[in-house]
């Protein structure tokens, strides 16, 4: 008998908390785990087209439920968070540094008390805590929190709950102006493709290739920075948590100008965490490349994208497509070259203007806005392309009521 893949998230967040709040760092319970939860995220993945007809309902089913299965990975069986160190039993946790037997200092005050319910709420803070906000183990490039909103509960639901409205209306806003002819005449499959057929391509096209890698953006910030607010706002408010545990889910609009502060600095960084690990763990434990040498250096950028496009590839076989149809690979891979050629290009300008040592001017910044851009229209199309040619670009949109097209019908 089949089921919903709504079960499968649950059932993974469930039994990934008990997991990890129940059973100690070494325990063989914990690998014994791995699979079933290998199971039921490839079940959800393969089901959720079948159970949620709006692709992107479906997408967000899938990517979370890889999201929870990764994060597994890290905390239950890399890092290995255990109750009674009330932290990871190694420093791999910080995703730079080696294996150790030495301990970290806990992240938080050791436990009162050994009961059920002491360990079931480590283990639930531990599974949702993705990026380790406000402990020393915090993923690298997580913004501060503002200090108003950090001493001002009011004042940080009343900002939470702005940015939830915000980015329900950008959403609604791009559903309502989805146009199938558009999609049809711009983002066709056959438009992929850039320098191969160079000679075709007008500057409306162009024109349209940016707007399409700024929806791509726009879209995935408005759909997880809304998601993070409410989790935030629900949890502020109930008292679950404190205003310091959410920081901003996006760094500044202002470090958008390189590729490498896009990635490391603006992106959220939800994955960082893991991907450091999972990365090191591949690298110095698997393939035994020493620490810290210029191998890992190099390497590392491009196994922590590989990862992602893989992750992403799942994510986009949960909304209905087929593995090789899917431009995850495609662009995720192409994202460190560009990182490489940004570096040689800073390096060959510094060597032959000097360095200031004051920071980028303005002018500067605003080559590297354009940069970015520019890298965005080439590659984001894709991995958009192939999504908008599989779901089509209505698919019944992202929000559930539209307040754009109530408010329109209203005043005709």
């Amino acid at each position: 008998m089949d089921y919903h893949p709504l079960f499968d998230l649950a059932a993974v967040v469930l039994l990934s908390a008990v997991t990890v709040g129940f059973t100690s760092a070494p325990s063989l319970a914990r690998s014994a785990v791995f699979p079933i939860l290998c199971g039921l995220t490839w079940h959800c993945v393969v089901k959720c087209s079948e159970y949620i007809s709006r692709s992107a309902w479906a997408s967000s089913v899938g990517g979370y439920t890889l999201t929870y299965l990764f994060h597994y990975l890290d905390v239950g069986l890399l890092s290995r968070w255990d109750f009674k160190l009330q932290g990871p039993a190694t420093e791999l946790a910080k995703g730079w540094g080696p294996p150790a037997t030495s301990q970290k200092p806990p992240s938080r005050q050791p436990p009162g008390d050994n009961g059920v319910t002491s360990r079931l709420r480590f283990g639930f803070s531990v599974v949702f805590s993705w990026r380790f906000a406000n402990t020393p183990y915090q993923a690298r490039g997580v913004p501060a929190l503002d200090e108003k909103l950090r001493r001002s509960r009011a004042r940080f639901l009343a900002n939470t709950l702005l940015t939830c409205a915000v980015c329900y209306l950008v959403l609604d806003a791009m559903d309502s102006s989805a146009d199938p002819e558009i999609t049809e005449k711009f983002y066709s499959l056959d438009k992929v493709a850039f320098f191969s057929r160079i000679r075709d391509v007008s500057a409306e096209e162009l024109v349209m290739r940016f707007f399409a890698a700024l929806g791509l953006g726009a879209g995935l910030v408005s759909v997880q920075r809304g998601v993070y607010s409410i989790l935030a706002f629900v949890s502020v408010a109930t008292g679950l948590s404190k205003p310091v545990d959410w920081p901003p889910f996006n760094g500044p609009f202002a470090k958008i100008d390189s590729l490498r502060n896009f990635w490391s600095i603006f992106w959220h960084q939800t994955n960082t965490h893991r991907l450091r690990i999972t990365s090191h763990f591949l690298l110095c434990n698997v393939l035994r490349l020493p620490h810290g040498s210029k191998a890992v250096r190099y390497l590392r950028p491009w196994v922590v994208f590989l990862l992602s496009a893989l992750f992403h590839v799942a994510i986009d076989v949960s909304s209905g497509m087929q593995p090789q149809e899917s431009g995850a690979l495609r662009f995720f891979l192409i994202q460190p070259l560009g990182i490489v050629i940004e570096d040689t290009a800073r390096t060959v300008y510094r060597t032959v203007y000097g360095s200031s040592g004051r920071g980028l001017t303005v002018a500067e910044r605003c080559v590297g806005v354009l940069w970015v851009g520019l890298w965005m229209a080439w590659t984001a199309p894709a991995y958009l392309f192939p999504v908008l040619a599989k779901t089509g670009s209505g698919n019944a949109g992202v929000v559930p009521f539209s307040i754009i097209g109530c408010v329109t019908r209203l005043i005709q």
